[in-house]
C-alpha cells in the first residue's frame, strides 16, 4: 500500500526533491535522513565529517549467499565527507539541490532551526568506543556512559549538582532562560514528521 502524499502549507502534494543534509551524521541529522529514507521518495546528498551514524543507510543491508540484498532507498542517498568550513564542493552540491535544511547564504533561502535539550539514539558518543576515534562528545555522554562502561566499576552514589549554564560554560554561554515549544509550523511543514 503506497503511503499517502504529503502535503505543503497550501494542501499541495509535495513533489520529490533533491535535499542537500548539513551535518548528517550527526543527531539530528541522522534521524531526518532514516526518516526521509523510510517515509518520502526524496534523494538526500548527506554532508559531514563522519558517517558512523548513518552508516546502516549507506551500506547494503546483508542477504542470503548469492543474492545481492538493496535498500528501498537504494540510489537516494549520497555520502559526501567534507567539512564546510574548508570545502568548495559545498557550492556544487547546494546547486544540485531543491532544498538545504542549514549552513547556507548568499542569497539562498534557509531556516535554521536550533532545538534545546533533544536526547535520543545516536546523540552522543565516546571517542574509540561507541563513535569516531576523533572529535567531542557531548556532556551527557562522558558523564552518563563513560564512568560506568570504560571503567567496569559501578556508578557511584553521588546526589546530583545543580550548576547554571553560565557557571559551567562560562561568561557568553547564550541559552533561553524561558522556552515556549511549539511544534505547528514545524509539523505542517513536514508533514507530522517525527523523530524517535
Amino acid at each position: 500500500m503506497a503511503a499517502a502524499a504529503r502535503m505543503d502549507l497550501n494542501g499541495n502534494p509535495i513533489l520529490p526533491m533533491t535535499i542537500c543534509m548539513i551535518g548528517a551524521g550527526g543527531f539530528i541529522g541522522s534521524h531526518l535522513c532514516e526518516k526521509l529514507m523510510a517515509e518520502t521518495p526524496h534523494t538526500v546528498l548527506a554532508v559531514d565529517v563522519y558517517s558512523d551514524k548513518i552508516k546502516h543507510l549507506l551500506d547494503p543491508p546483508s542477504a542470503a549467499e548469492g543474492q545481492q540484498a538493496r535498500h528501498p532507498w537504494d540510489g537516494r542517498i549520497q555520502f559526501h565527507r567534507l567539512n564546510i568550513k574548508h570545502d568548495s564542493r559545498l557550492e556544487g552540491l547546494i546547486k544540485m539541490s531543491d532544498l538545504v535544511p542549514e549552513g547556507a547564504e548568499n542569497g539562498l533561502e534557509f531556516t535554521i532551526v536550533r532545538p534545546f535539550n533533544w536526547i535520543g539514539p545516536r546523540m552522543d558518543f565516546i571517542p574509540g568506543i561507541d563513535g569516531p576515534s576523533e572529535g567531542v562528545p557531548r556532556v551527557l555522554a562522558c558523564f552518563s556512559n563513560v564512568y560506568s562502561k570504560v571503567s567496569g566499576e559501578a556508578p557511584l552514589e553521588m546526589p546530583t549538582l545543580d550548576v547554571s549554564s553560565k557557571e559551567f560554560y562560562g561568561e557568553g554561554y547564550d541559552d533561553s532562560d524561558k522556552r515556549i515549544p511549539d511544534m505547528t509550523i514545524i509539523n505542517k511543514q513536514l508533514g507530522r514528521l517525527h523523530l524517535h
